[in-house]
């Protein structure tokens, strides 16, 4: 039975893959730190190493024997300090490379996003694109982690795959869909140039597939792939689905682009000032992140998944919005 070592699998991504990993047959261990909470990954009968991404001495321990990485851990925060972001995000992705070139691993894919594009807007973006700027250092350190992936890839021959999902939502999304929902409930969801923008959705159980696909596909190694479902579904829509199938009142609050941004701006601003006064870590209402998202179409091409790895989306829009709106009642 072959190891499979994941990081991440206290969170949303991870702990679906977890799930999905064990049915397929691996031997699945989870990388976890000391104050995660593991009791759903010891019912699901994983094996847990305790350990965490900067520290590489437990990342050694984590990767001996393992035959695949599945890299899902990683700080996901437009507020977090650059320190913080770049110690976790890129200095841990060098040291689970280097603990799994030392443990003789033979596949590493690494979780990344479709942050790394600087949210350029437009239609159909592929692999190829190279982002001009970035407003938050978290897209950045994501850039700079599959810079490791890599280097890792040329100078020692790892056989690396790299995946880029866009937004990915489904039972489970605790910090996109709930946080979205609970926005819409109290009636002060902020939508971006009227939720026109196109969303990127990626069903949770689509993703799953792809990294299955990466872990076994004689053609994934070397690649990088767009995730998206492909929809032309918008914030605007996808709001309004939520708020319908929970019976709530639809956002109506929304702002240009450009006063929205500037806003995120200055409440940064603000909020670093008072973050070094008092060390309180209160992430600002609005960020230049957040607008990003919500105001810039989100329209990545998965040609390359759909050629190379044979990957489709196999659970509809009105399949994964039902079974969203069924986890979401639950918590209501």
């Amino acid at each position: 039975m072959s190891v499979c070592l994941l990081t991440g699998a206290s969170g949303f991504i991870g702990g679906r893959v977890a799930e999905r990993l064990m049915h397929e047959g691996y031997a699945v261990r989870c990388l976890v730190r000391a104050s995660s909470d593991t009791s759903r990954l010891q019912a699901l009968g994983v094996a847990l190493a305790a350990g965490d991404l900067t520290d590489p001495d437990s990342l050694a321990r984590a990767a001996d024997g393992a035959r695949f990485v599945l890299h899902c851990g990683a700080l996901v925060s437009d507020w977090a300090t650059t320190a913080e972001i770049l110690q976790v995000n890129v200095d841990g992705t060098r040291s689970l490379l280097a603990a799994s070139l030392a443990a003789g691993v033979e596949r590493f894919v690494h979780l990344s996003s479709t942050d790394i594009y600087g949210h350029p807007g437009g239609a159909g973006i592929d692999e190829s694109f190279t982002a001009r700027r970035f407003s938050n250092w978290y897209a950045q350190s994501k850039l700079r982690a599959e810079a490791e992936v890599r280097s890792a890839e040329d100078a020692h021959g790892l056989e690396v795959v790299i995946l880029r999902p866009a937004t990915v939502y489904g039972p489970g999304s605790l910090d996109v869909v709930a946080e979205i929902a609970h926005a819409i409930r109290a009636r002060h969801m902020l939508l971006i140039g009227g939720g026109r923008a196109i969303a990127g959705l990626c069903y949770i159980e689509n993703l799953i597939d792809a990294a299955l696909l990466a872990l076994r596909h004689p053609s994934a190694p070397g690649g990088a792939f767009n995730l998206s479902d492909g929809l032309d579904i918008t914030w605007r829509r996808f709001t309004d689905d939520l708020a319908d199938g929970l019976g709530w009142p639809r956002a109506r609050l929304s702002l240009a682009y450009g006063p929205a941004s500037a806003i995120g701006f200055a409440l940064e601003h603000g909020y670093r000032l008072a973050r070094r006064a008092t060390g309180i870590k209160t992430a600002p209402l609005l960020s230049r992140q957040a607008v990003q998202v919500l105001g810039c179409n989100q329209d990545f091409s998965n040609r390359r998944a759909r050629e190379l790895l044979g990957w489709q989306p196999r659970v509809d829009y009105d399949t994964g919005l039902q079974r969203t709106l069924a986890w979401l009642g639950d918590l209501a």
